[in-house]
């Protein structure tokens, strides 16, 4: 259904841009920049139908220049719009051409669409000059040089829009492929809690059934003791459920090709930057890769450098630097994070793996951190069967220095 709204913005701007003129080569027939708005229109608008165009922008230009005309030259109405309406003729021509040339669909390929553009700039242009009956061999030199140059200018800038679109839709794509990632490596870190709950549960049913077992002769601690096993397996059954759902899900977006260590970094980075710019902090961040191997968990990664960054910035007060530095040492991958923060007292480093165990505030809240993002970091190595340390010192600054197998990571 034709739809007049869409076409009001384009045809008020190509009408405008019609205004723009000039004389070239010293003939009377003018060339207006509307054109090269109005080719760009159709070029760019695909949901806009060549033809409705051409006419709601010709009786446009009609009523424009016949008002402008109007006020500033002496005249009648009658002959000021049919001195405007060849130009008005144009436009409909113009988009009649485009629209059964197929100009739309032809837009990837240079040289066709520019041919195209100028046929039909070229034709629309005689089909003008035969009504103003001032058509000569001059006239159409001039048509034939306008024409190509207008069709080049109006190609020219398309590819420009074009290009800028594609750049503006592979930002937001890295933007949307960060935010996934950081998801993604932040349900691997919880499914390593929902194990170890597995276990502990698998844990509760075993030694509810031992207790059923040997107290079958009291009917009274016999029977509790079976409900509590009926009731912990039951929610076995939902936690295995809700296990094997992530597990499948982070499947489907895990490829065997893996991703270079470059490609994490750039993903960490650009969500860290975002994240020092939401708590208004001035802090430093620099990498230094010096091998840009593939691994293929890569989740595992992110994960680990995630957390450890942004303990290390939660460390802050203001401002601060950091430095990661990423190395491969016989078959090892080795990460070291460092931070100049306030440090870590030395009575309480041995516990800051603890899962809960935190020094850290809301200071609007005054609510204490969750305290689980170290151990999620420690659970990771050790499952990659790697090792961590930690080494720190009070208003000096802390260093993690992580070792990972390289076949743990999948390379």
């Amino acid at each position: 259904m034709f739809k007049i709204k869409r076409y009001f913005i384009p045809v008020i701007i190509i009408t405008l841009f019609g205004e723009i003129y000039f004389y070239p080569f010293q003939v009377t027939f003018r060339f207006s920049a509307g054109v090269l708005a109005f080719s760009l229109t159709i070029l760019l608008y695909k949901d806009l139908e060549e033809t409705y165009l051409g006419i709601l922008t010709g009786i446009s230009v009609l009523i424009l220049r016949g008002f402008v005309d109007l006020l500033n030259y002496s005249g009648n109405l009658i002959e000021i719009l049919k001195n405007n309406f060849p130009s008005s003729l144009y436009y409909i021509l113009f988009g009649i051409l485009a629209h059964f040339s197929s100009l739309k669909k032809s837009s990837d390929n240079a040289i066709k669409t520019i041919s195209t553009l100028f046929l039909i700039d070229v034709f629309s242009n005689i089909f003008e000059s035969l009504l103003r009956n001032n058509l000569n061999l001059k006239l159409f030199h001039c048509i034939l040089v306008i024409g190509l140059i207008r069709s080049i200018i109006t190609y020219t800038i398309f590819i420009v829009f074009k290009n800028q679109e594609i750049l503006i839709r592979k930002k937001e794509h890295q933007k949307r492929y960060a935010q996934l990632n950081a998801i993604i490596s932040n349900l691997q870190a919880e499914m390593f809690y929902l194990k170890k709950s597995m276990k502990d549960i698998e844990n509760v049913m075993s030694k509810s059934h031992n207790l059923y077992e040997k107290n079958k002769h009291d009917q009274e601690i016999s029977k509790i003791a079976l409900d509590i096993a009926r009731e912990v397996h039951e929610i076995k059954k939902d936690y295995y459920r809700v296990l094997s759902g992530l597990e499948n899900f982070i499947k489907d977006f895990e490829t065997d090709e893996g991703m270079s260590f470059k490609d994490i970094i750039t993903i960490i980075e650009n969500n860290l930057f975002r994240y020092i710019k939401h708590n208004n902090k001035d802090i430093n961040i620099s990498f230094k890769i010096n091998d840009n191997i593939y691994v293929k968990k890569y989740y595992y990664i992110f994960t680990i450098l995630n957390n450890l960054i942004i303990n290390s910035i939660e460390s802050f007060k203001e401002k601060g630097n950091i430095q990661v530095i990423q190395k491969v040492d016989s078959n090892n991958i080795i990460l070291i994070i460092f931070d100049n923060g306030e440090g870590i007292e030395e009575d309480i480093l041995p516990y800051i793996f603890n899962p809960g165990f935190t020094t850290k505030f809301d200071q609007n809240t005054g609510e204490p951190s969750t305290g689980i993002g170290l151990a999620h970091v420690k659970n990771i190595v050790e499952h990659l069967k790697g090792t961590i340390i930690v080494e720190s010192k009070k208003n000096i600054g802390t260093t993690f220095k992580i070792s990972i197998p390289l076949d743990s990571l999948g390379r």
